[in-house]
Protein backbone atom coordinates (compact mmCIF):
# COMPACT_ATOMS: atom_id res chain seq x y z
CA UNK A 1 0.00 0.00 0.00
CA UNK A 2 1.52 3.75 -0.45
CA UNK A 3 2.34 5.56 1.94
CA UNK A 4 -0.26 8.71 1.59
CA UNK A 5 1.73 12.16 1.16
CA UNK A 6 1.33 14.56 4.41
CA UNK A 7 1.47 18.17 3.07
CA UNK A 8 2.25 20.95 5.15
CA UNK A 9 1.22 24.63 4.97
CA UNK A 10 3.84 27.41 6.32
CA UNK A 11 2.12 30.39 6.83
CA UNK A 12 4.38 33.87 7.44
CA UNK A 13 3.39 37.48 7.63
CA UNK A 14 5.88 40.12 7.67
CA UNK A 15 5.74 43.62 8.27
CA UNK A 16 7.74 46.25 6.96
CA UNK A 17 8.10 49.89 8.48
CA UNK A 18 9.80 51.93 6.10
CA UNK A 19 10.75 55.48 8.06
CA UNK A 20 12.09 58.54 6.15
CA UNK A 21 10.02 57.54 2.74
CA UNK A 22 10.53 61.09 1.35
CA UNK A 23 14.11 60.58 1.72
CA UNK A 24 14.33 57.84 -0.47
CA UNK A 25 15.74 58.41 -4.02
CA UNK A 26 15.49 57.74 -8.00
CA UNK A 27 18.64 56.13 -7.96
CA UNK A 28 18.74 52.96 -4.89
CA UNK A 29 16.95 50.00 -4.40
CA UNK A 30 15.66 49.48 -1.50
CA UNK A 31 15.21 46.38 0.95
CA UNK A 32 13.30 44.76 3.68
CA UNK A 33 14.98 42.86 5.82
CA UNK A 34 14.42 38.52 5.91
CA UNK A 35 11.83 36.51 6.65
CA UNK A 36 11.27 33.21 6.54
CA UNK A 37 8.74 30.25 5.61
CA UNK A 38 10.10 26.88 6.90
CA UNK A 39 13.27 26.95 5.49
CA UNK A 40 13.07 29.12 2.93
CA UNK A 41 14.05 33.00 3.36
CA UNK A 42 12.51 35.95 1.30
CA UNK A 43 12.90 40.04 1.60
CA UNK A 44 10.36 42.64 0.37
CA UNK A 45 12.26 45.11 -2.74
CA UNK A 46 11.40 48.53 -3.49
CA UNK A 47 12.98 49.53 -6.20
CA UNK A 48 12.86 53.28 -6.70
CA UNK A 49 14.48 53.78 -9.82
CA UNK A 50 11.46 51.57 -11.30
CA UNK A 51 8.94 53.75 -9.79
CA UNK A 52 10.15 57.05 -11.14
CA UNK A 53 10.45 55.58 -14.71
CA UNK A 54 7.30 55.25 -15.63
CA UNK A 55 5.83 56.98 -18.83
CA UNK A 56 2.39 57.92 -16.75
CA UNK A 57 4.19 59.81 -13.86
CA UNK A 58 5.86 57.78 -10.32
CA UNK A 59 4.37 55.02 -9.43
CA UNK A 60 5.39 52.61 -5.82
CA UNK A 61 6.30 49.60 -6.63
CA UNK A 62 6.72 46.82 -4.35
CA UNK A 63 7.84 43.05 -5.15
CA UNK A 64 8.79 39.78 -3.14
CA UNK A 65 12.10 38.18 -3.58
CA UNK A 66 13.54 35.08 -2.84
CA UNK A 67 16.61 35.90 -0.55
CA UNK A 68 17.97 32.37 -0.26
CA UNK A 69 20.53 30.05 -2.34
CA UNK A 70 19.60 28.79 -5.50
CA UNK A 71 22.28 26.46 -5.97
CA UNK A 72 20.33 24.25 -3.97
CA UNK A 73 16.78 25.62 -4.07
CA UNK A 74 14.25 22.46 -3.56
CA UNK A 75 12.07 23.18 -6.16
CA UNK A 76 9.71 19.77 -6.44
CA UNK A 77 6.45 19.87 -6.00
CA UNK A 78 6.94 23.04 -4.35
CA UNK A 79 3.92 25.89 -4.84
CA UNK A 80 3.16 29.04 -3.00
CA UNK A 81 0.71 32.01 -2.74
CA UNK A 82 2.43 35.64 -2.11
CA UNK A 83 0.05 38.56 -1.23
CA UNK A 84 1.55 42.27 -0.59
CA UNK A 85 -0.59 44.87 1.14
CA UNK A 86 0.56 48.93 1.70
CA UNK A 87 -1.49 49.36 4.89
CA UNK A 88 -3.69 52.49 5.91
CA UNK A 89 -1.99 53.48 9.16
CA UNK A 90 -5.36 56.12 10.08
CA UNK A 91 -8.27 53.40 8.59
CA UNK A 92 -7.41 49.54 8.24
CA UNK A 93 -10.45 49.05 5.74
CA UNK A 94 -8.53 50.96 3.35
CA UNK A 95 -5.35 49.71 3.02
CA UNK A 96 -4.39 48.75 -0.63
CA UNK A 97 -3.80 44.98 -1.01
CA UNK A 98 -2.25 43.36 -4.43
CA UNK A 99 -3.79 40.50 -6.02
CA UNK A 100 -3.09 37.35 -4.66
CA UNK A 101 -1.04 34.87 -6.59
CA UNK A 102 -2.09 31.53 -5.53
CA UNK A 103 0.14 28.19 -6.08
CA UNK A 104 2.71 29.82 -8.34
CA UNK A 105 5.42 27.32 -8.63
CA UNK A 106 8.85 27.72 -6.96
CA UNK A 107 10.69 26.63 -10.17
CA UNK A 108 9.15 29.17 -12.31
CA UNK A 109 10.42 32.28 -11.55
CA UNK A 110 9.92 35.11 -13.47
CA UNK A 111 12.43 37.61 -13.42
CA UNK A 112 15.74 37.64 -11.85
CA UNK A 113 14.63 35.33 -9.28
CA UNK A 114 11.50 37.51 -8.00
CA UNK A 115 8.19 37.12 -8.21
CA UNK A 116 5.46 39.46 -9.85
CA UNK A 117 3.39 40.27 -6.49
CA UNK A 118 3.08 44.13 -6.81
CA UNK A 119 1.72 47.08 -5.05
CA UNK A 120 1.61 49.42 -7.82
CA UNK A 121 -0.27 52.56 -7.70
CA UNK A 122 0.60 56.16 -7.92
CA UNK A 123 2.68 57.88 -5.81
CA UNK A 124 0.20 61.04 -5.71
CA UNK A 125 -2.43 59.11 -3.73
CA UNK A 126 -0.35 57.87 -0.91
CA UNK A 127 2.40 61.22 -0.21
CA UNK A 128 -0.72 63.26 1.61
CA UNK A 129 -0.47 62.07 5.67
CA UNK A 130 -4.62 62.55 5.77
CA UNK A 131 -4.72 59.51 3.39
CA UNK A 132 -3.01 57.39 5.81
CA UNK A 133 -0.51 55.43 3.89
CA UNK A 134 2.11 57.95 4.34
CA UNK A 135 2.00 58.97 8.73
CA UNK A 136 5.01 60.85 9.80
CA UNK A 137 7.08 60.31 6.93
CA UNK A 138 6.55 56.30 7.59
CA UNK A 139 4.95 53.79 5.41
CA UNK A 140 4.02 50.08 5.79
CA UNK A 141 4.19 47.03 3.75
CA UNK A 142 3.35 43.40 4.94
CA UNK A 143 4.12 40.37 2.65
CA UNK A 144 2.27 37.57 3.55
CA UNK A 145 3.85 33.76 2.06
CA UNK A 146 2.83 30.40 2.28
CA UNK A 147 4.68 27.64 0.85
CA UNK A 148 3.11 24.46 -0.01
CA UNK A 149 4.28 20.83 1.09
CA UNK A 150 7.27 21.53 3.18
CA UNK A 151 6.44 18.12 5.19
CA UNK A 152 8.78 16.59 2.00
CA UNK A 153 11.33 18.74 3.10
CA UNK A 154 12.87 16.31 5.46
CA UNK A 155 13.29 13.26 2.37
CA UNK A 156 15.32 15.96 0.46
CA UNK A 157 18.94 15.07 0.63
CA UNK A 158 19.90 18.54 -0.62
CA UNK A 159 18.36 20.69 1.60
CA UNK A 160 18.66 18.92 5.23
CA UNK A 161 21.98 17.04 6.70
CA UNK A 162 22.02 15.02 9.86
CA UNK A 163 23.78 17.48 12.78
CA UNK A 164 25.77 15.30 15.03
CA UNK A 165 23.16 12.84 15.87
CA UNK A 166 20.53 15.34 16.96
CA UNK A 167 18.69 16.41 14.38
CA UNK A 168 18.60 16.95 10.70
CA UNK A 169 19.42 20.92 9.88
CA UNK A 170 18.83 22.44 6.30
CA UNK A 171 22.34 22.41 4.87
CA UNK A 172 22.63 26.33 4.87
CA UNK A 173 23.27 26.50 8.53
CA UNK A 174 25.07 23.06 9.47
CA UNK A 175 28.80 24.55 8.18
CA UNK A 176 28.37 27.53 10.28
CA UNK A 177 26.58 25.18 13.26
CA UNK A 178 30.04 23.12 12.58
CA UNK A 179 32.33 25.41 12.93
CA UNK A 180 31.03 27.35 16.10
CA UNK A 181 29.70 24.47 17.82
CA UNK A 182 33.37 23.13 17.63
CA UNK A 183 34.75 26.07 19.68
CA UNK A 184 31.39 26.34 22.34
CA UNK A 185 31.01 22.45 23.26
CA UNK A 186 28.46 23.01 25.89
CA UNK A 187 26.23 24.26 22.83
CA UNK A 188 25.41 20.18 21.77
CA UNK A 189 26.72 18.67 25.33
CA UNK A 190 23.42 20.73 26.92
CA UNK A 191 21.19 19.43 24.37
CA UNK A 192 22.24 15.85 24.91
CA UNK A 193 21.86 15.68 28.54
CA UNK A 194 18.70 17.14 28.47
CA UNK A 195 17.71 14.08 26.30
CA UNK A 196 15.21 16.62 23.92
CA UNK A 197 13.04 15.46 21.38
CA UNK A 198 14.59 15.41 17.92
CA UNK A 199 11.83 18.32 16.72
CA UNK A 200 13.10 20.72 19.87
CA UNK A 201 16.99 20.09 18.73
CA UNK A 202 16.33 20.64 14.99
CA UNK A 203 14.50 24.14 16.38
CA UNK A 204 17.36 25.17 18.41
CA UNK A 205 20.05 24.75 16.04
CA UNK A 206 17.76 26.19 13.14
CA UNK A 207 17.60 29.31 14.91
CA UNK A 208 20.66 29.48 15.95
CA UNK A 209 22.07 28.86 12.22
CA UNK A 210 19.51 31.56 11.34
CA UNK A 211 21.30 33.91 13.79
CA UNK A 212 24.59 33.28 12.81
CA UNK A 213 23.93 33.32 9.11
CA UNK A 214 22.47 36.53 10.05
CA UNK A 215 25.32 38.13 11.69
CA UNK A 216 27.64 36.50 8.84
CA UNK A 217 25.59 38.06 5.78
CA UNK A 218 24.39 41.08 6.73
CA UNK A 219 26.20 44.28 6.70
CA UNK A 220 26.41 47.36 9.12
CA UNK A 221 23.79 49.81 7.42
CA UNK A 222 21.55 46.70 7.10
CA UNK A 223 20.69 47.20 10.85
CA UNK A 224 19.53 50.96 9.78
CA UNK A 225 16.18 49.32 8.57
CA UNK A 226 13.50 48.31 12.00
CA UNK A 227 12.96 45.29 10.20
CA UNK A 228 16.37 43.36 10.14
CA UNK A 229 16.77 45.15 13.63
CA UNK A 230 13.37 43.37 14.52
CA UNK A 231 13.99 39.92 13.14
CA UNK A 232 17.80 39.60 14.99
CA UNK A 233 15.99 40.38 18.03
CA UNK A 234 13.05 37.97 17.32
CA UNK A 235 16.13 35.76 16.77
CA UNK A 236 18.03 36.40 20.10
CA UNK A 237 15.18 35.08 21.99
CA UNK A 238 14.45 32.16 20.18
CA UNK A 239 17.92 31.18 20.91
CA UNK A 240 18.43 32.53 24.47
CA UNK A 241 16.04 30.18 25.84
CA UNK A 242 17.30 27.44 24.46
CA UNK A 243 20.83 26.92 25.07
CA UNK A 244 22.69 27.77 28.28
CA UNK A 245 25.74 29.77 27.98
CA UNK A 246 25.74 32.38 25.22
CA UNK A 247 28.31 34.32 26.65
CA UNK A 248 30.67 34.05 23.62
CA UNK A 249 27.70 35.36 21.41
CA UNK A 250 26.04 38.22 23.52
CA UNK A 251 28.40 40.87 22.83
CA UNK A 252 28.38 40.26 19.20
CA UNK A 253 24.27 40.28 18.82
CA UNK A 254 24.33 43.36 21.53
CA UNK A 255 26.66 45.53 19.62
CA UNK A 256 24.96 44.58 16.16
CA UNK A 257 21.32 45.86 17.90
CA UNK A 258 23.07 48.96 19.43
CA UNK A 259 25.26 49.78 16.86
CA UNK A 260 23.67 53.24 15.94
CA UNK A 261 22.21 53.93 18.95
CA UNK A 262 25.56 53.32 20.56
CA UNK A 263 27.35 55.54 17.48
CA UNK A 264 24.99 58.55 18.31
CA UNK A 265 26.00 58.63 21.78
CA UNK A 266 29.62 58.33 20.83
CA UNK A 267 29.10 61.43 18.49
CA UNK A 268 26.95 63.33 20.90
CA UNK A 269 29.44 62.95 23.59
CA UNK A 270 32.52 63.49 21.26
CA UNK A 271 30.44 67.14 20.45
CA UNK A 272 30.39 67.36 24.25
CA UNK A 273 33.83 66.98 24.30
CA UNK A 274 34.94 69.32 21.42
CA UNK A 275 32.81 72.27 23.30
CA UNK A 276 34.50 71.42 26.29
CA UNK A 277 37.61 71.75 24.78
CA UNK A 278 37.50 75.23 23.31
CA UNK A 279 35.48 76.38 26.63
CA UNK A 280 38.98 75.36 28.09
CA UNK A 281 40.86 76.85 25.46
CA UNK A 282 38.73 80.18 26.32
CA UNK A 283 39.12 80.11 29.84
CA UNK A 284 42.95 79.41 29.52
CA UNK A 285 43.52 82.53 27.25
CA UNK A 286 41.12 84.28 29.86
CA UNK A 287 42.98 83.63 32.60
CA UNK A 288 46.33 84.79 30.79
CA UNK A 289 44.79 88.00 30.44
CA UNK A 290 43.87 88.22 34.24
CA UNK A 291 47.62 87.38 35.48
CA UNK A 292 48.56 90.08 32.97
CA UNK A 293 45.99 92.14 34.74
CA UNK A 294 47.26 90.74 38.40
CA UNK A 295 50.66 91.99 37.58
CA UNK A 296 50.09 95.24 36.45
CA UNK A 297 47.56 96.05 39.15
CA UNK A 298 50.64 94.42 41.72
CA UNK A 299 52.92 97.44 39.87
CA UNK A 300 50.58 99.99 40.28
CA UNK A 301 49.88 98.97 43.77
CA UNK A 302 53.59 98.89 44.84
CA UNK A 303 54.23 102.50 43.21
CA UNK A 304 51.38 104.04 45.07
CA UNK A 305 52.87 102.28 48.52
CA UNK A 306 55.57 104.46 47.64
CA UNK A 307 56.17 107.32 50.47
CA UNK A 308 52.88 106.28 51.82
CA UNK A 309 52.63 105.95 55.35
CA UNK A 310 49.49 104.58 57.19
CA UNK A 311 48.46 107.39 60.22
CA UNK A 312 46.02 107.17 63.22
CA UNK A 313 42.73 108.95 62.33
CA UNK A 314 43.54 110.94 64.86
CA UNK A 315 46.85 112.24 64.24
CA UNK A 316 47.52 116.09 63.58
CA UNK A 317 48.16 116.21 59.54
CA UNK A 318 50.95 118.39 60.38
CA UNK A 319 52.93 116.12 62.58
CA UNK A 320 55.56 115.14 60.08
CA UNK A 321 56.48 118.59 59.31
CA UNK A 322 59.65 119.18 60.52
Amino acid sequence: MKEQEVKVLTNVKFTWTINNFSKVTCDKELYSGTFFTGPYSWRIGLDARRRCSYEHGNFLSVSLYYAGDFVNFPVERRSANFKLSLVNQLESKYTITSRERENVQLNEVEDDYFWYTFIYIHLNSIVDPKDGYLVNDTCIIVAEVSVNDLGLDQNNPRLFMDFKGLCKIKTDYVLLLEEWCSKHHSLIECHRKRKRSERFNESSFTALGKLLHFLKSKKVKDMMDDGACKELQYLWEEVEVRFDDLRWLEPHVKYALTYFEKEAEIEELEGDVADLEENVKSLKAEAIALNADLETTKKELAKAEEGFVVRDLDDELGCEIP
